[in-house]
């Protein structure tokens, strides 16, 4: 079964759309929350991850995994599910002996088959287990405006190098999501759906290609 992730982003929407828009989303199909607030306190992304977590019905919330982004101590002290992490944080606390086993999920971005090659030496080294990785971006996006995409490439190279999850990021919508999908596992929105006025159309979309 293919998962749907969402990740968060204020800046695209109002507060008050912003909170609804990811519970209609959770109702309608998306199974993972990225709460991806970087610039905000630990203490802030709580009180966010509080509010989602406890609007959510509860059968919904059974079925959804929210995770924080960069925020350990909020992975740490909370039910959230897990933690997602840039690669270089990745690092920089394995190699400050950071014990990742507290069984939760992690999740990495990555944005190159030569970086997926070097998270499964750190892995097997470490003793880590990454839930899943997300490789970016893969069209053109308004959110990396003037960078080039990586395209499928990045997918199928990347892909043949690990038996993580992959999860495609960048540019995905209904229009190209059941090609994406020929060459990974899951596939991430943000835009699409933080600026939706019909979230519930918006993921039904996506979950067609399921």
């Amino acid at each position: 079964m293919i998962n749907l992730y969402l990740i968060t982003n204020r800046n695209l929407c109002s507060e008050q759309e912003y909170f609804e828009r990811i519970k209609e989303a959770c109702i309608n199909g998306v199974d993972n929350i990225i709460i991806r607030e970087k610039d905000l306190t630990d203490e802030e992304v709580k009180m966010i991850y509080d509010k989602i977590s406890s609007s959510l019905p509860v059968e919904v919330r059974k079925k959804t995994s929210i995770l924080v982004n960069s925020k350990f101590k909020v992975y740490e002290e909370t039910d959230c599910d897990g933690i997602h992490l840039p690669f270089w944080l990745f690092k920089e606390r394995l190699q400050e002996g950071y014990d990742f086993n507290i069984g939760k999920q992690i999740g990495l971005s990555l944005h190159s088959a030569e970086e997926v090659s070097e998270m499964e030496e750190l892995c097997s080294k470490y003793g880590v287990k990454v839930s899943y990785i997300t490789l970016s971006h893969i069209y053109e996006t308004k959110c990396k405006e003037g960078l080039k995409p990586r395209g499928l490439e990045l997918l199928k190279k990347g892909g043949k190098l690990t038996k993580v999850k992959v999860v495609a990021l960048g540019g995905i919508d209904s229009s190209n999501a059941a090609e994406t999908l020929k060459y990974c596992d899951d596939i991430a929105v943000m835009s699409l759906i933080m600026k939706s006025n019909d979230v519930k159309n918006t993921v039904e979309e996506l979950v067609s290609n399921r």
